[in-house]
């Protein structure tokens, strides 16, 4: 009889750093799927120069409304899911956020982190936001606060991420050393199941991180976790922006209403609707 598993039912590992719920790793990759039928380069074709970014935003704006739905409804562990899903995605292919319409950039960013924002409160509220629940909650937490540091440097307002550390710092301020011996044994258990040049690679990384633990242990250094750094606000904070019902309307007034939003997915157009962009039909001064 094979070993009892470490990691916790219905969980995994998208990459080193993103423990996630298998749900939320599916929505992602389908997700990233989704994106490459609607990147002209993998068919090698040049339509316009925002067609990508906008392709991508669309699938955004898809799930936004999805998440948007659960969460009105409180259907709390389906947001919870998507959430992980909609953050894992849109950092990974965040060519969205370069498309030429910033004020959609910044109302979209807004309406991820109210979405965000609601989520955490209310499973607060409903005494769930702990990892009894939510195995993968701090990694979530984790994540949404370092997407939103990622899109604050390219000028858009996010400060929901400091409302992540608050909440992060008091829920995981008293993490035991079995606690962090938990998270390096389910890490070195994912990558047991990798294929042999992903798992040595991993493994490598995995001992190196420990290794580095360690060592600051034993000089008697104390290391920070992510939570503890930078910036935080009150986890009472009534910034306008953490209010989902009036960054929504806001939203709405900018979200796509075009009827050929699914004309993104290049997968679904004809051979002779392709060809008419395709590299061999222009000449280099058309792209």
């Amino acid at each position: 009889m094979p070993p009892a598993s470490v990691i916790p039912s219905g969980y995994t590992f998208l990459t080193l750093d993103t423990f996630i719920s298998v749900r939320g790793k599916e929505l992602a990759e389908k997700l990233a799927k989704d994106a490459e039928n609607r990147d002209p380069d993998a068919f090698d074709m040049y339509i316009y120069n925002d067609f990508y970014s906008y392709g991508v935003l669309d699938l955004v704006d898809r799930m936004l409304v999805k998440l948007h739905g659960k969460i009105v409804k409180k259907e709390w562990e389906d947001a919870y899911h998507i959430l992980e899903g909609l953050i894992a995605f849109a950092e990974f292919e965040d060519v969205w956020t370069q498309c030429d319409d910033g004020e959609r950039v910044d109302i979209t960013n807004k309406a991820i982190g109210a979405c965000a924002i609601a989520i955490f409160r209310g499973l607060d509220d409903n005494a769930q936001l702990d990892k009894t629940h939510f195995p993968s909650l701090e990694n979530l937490l984790k994540n949404v606060a370092a997407f939103s540091e990622h899109i604050a440097d390219i000028g858009c307002e996010a400060e929901y991420g400091f409302l992540c550390k608050a909440m992060a710092r008091r829920l995981f301020k008293n993490k035991s050393k079995a606690d962090f011996k938990f998270e390096f044994d389910c890490l070195n258990e994912w990558a047991d199941g990798l294929e042999e040049e992903d798992k040595k690679e991993i493994k490598a990384e995995i001992k190196k991180m420990a290794d580095e633990k360690a060592v600051a242990i034993a000089s008697g250094k104390k290391v920070k976790p992510w939570y503890a750094k930078g910036k935080v606000c009150d986890e009472d904070d009534n910034d306008p922006d953490f209010k989902l019902s009036r960054v929504w309307k806001e939203y709405k007034k900018l979200a796509p209403t075009d009827p050929k939003r699914d004309r993104y997915d290049i997968s679904k157009w004809s051979a002779e609707e392709r060809s008419k962009y395709s590299f061999d039909s222009m000449d280099t001064e058309d792209y």
